[in-house]
Parts: C-alpha cells; structure tokens; sequence
C-alpha cells in the first residue's frame, strides 16, 4: 500500500504510558526488524503528528480502530490534522478481530491484577513488564 511505513509514537497528554518513548521505539524496531519489514521506520515525535507528517513529507496518515466506537474519535482528530495540514489525508483501517478487546487501559488494569494472559502483548513487551512488575500470574 505504501513504499515506506513510519510508526510515529506520539505523546498523548491524556495518558501515562507504562513505557518512556525511548523504551516503546526500541521494542517497536526490535519486533519490526524480527519481522523483515524494510520499509518500515520507528520515529518519535514531541509534537502534533500533523506537524511531524509536514516535516517528513508524509501525505497519509493511517490510523487503526478496534471498534465502531472509535470512529467519531479519529474522524474528529482526520479533521483536525486536515484543518492543521490541509494536503493531509489521514486512512482509517479496522484492526483483527482477535484484538479488538486489547487496549493499553486494559493491560494497566490487568498488570495491577497480575493476570496478564498469553497473547495480549508480544512476549518481547511481556519480559520488559515482567522486569518492571514481577511475574504476571496467568492462571485462571
């Protein structure tokens, strides 16, 4: 669909990631890089992704939702990035099925718990929590 790929970690003034920026792209490259995705760029921005899109010569955004739900939201922020950006088309695609139940407010929620089960996180991102909050009790 595109010759290049970039997944910009944007800083969400609304929540409080588990992981620093830094920490969150290294895992990203790690797990892109496992696998063989080439065109496929990490990159952080301190700003608003219509400005970073501007800066890297990006002309699409492409956005995921997990469920109807989210769609006013991104329609409301395509809106505000066309009216920042006007040449700025923003794509919406739905996610897989399987993972429309994970969110990051849900892995919180079940990390406070310690029941986080298989396969809601990539086992890379499992280790880095199990490092920071001790083993993850997964049984029923």
């Amino acid at each position: 669909m595109f010759e290049e790929l970039r997944v910009v970690l944007a800083k969400n003034i609304r929540k409080e990631a588990i992981f620093s920026p830094e920490e969150r792209q290294k895992m990203l490259r790690h797990l892109i890089s496992d696998l063989g995705l080439a065109n496929v760029v990490v990159d952080l921005c301190d700003g608003l992704l219509a400005d970073y899109a501007v800066e890297h010569s990006c002309k699409v955004l492409l956005r995921s939702v997990r469920t109807s739900v989210e769609i006013p939201y991104e329609q409301g922020m395509a809106t505000m990035n066309q009216r920042l950006q006007p040449s700025l088309e923003t794509i919406v695609m739905f996610s897989k099925p399987e993972l429309q139940d994970i969110s990051s407010s849900t892995v919180r929620e079940l990390l406070a718990w310690r029941r986080l089960p298989p396969g809601i996180v990539p086992e890379l991102v499992q280790k880095e929590l199990e490092k920071r909050y001790g083993p993850l009790l997964q049984q029923t």
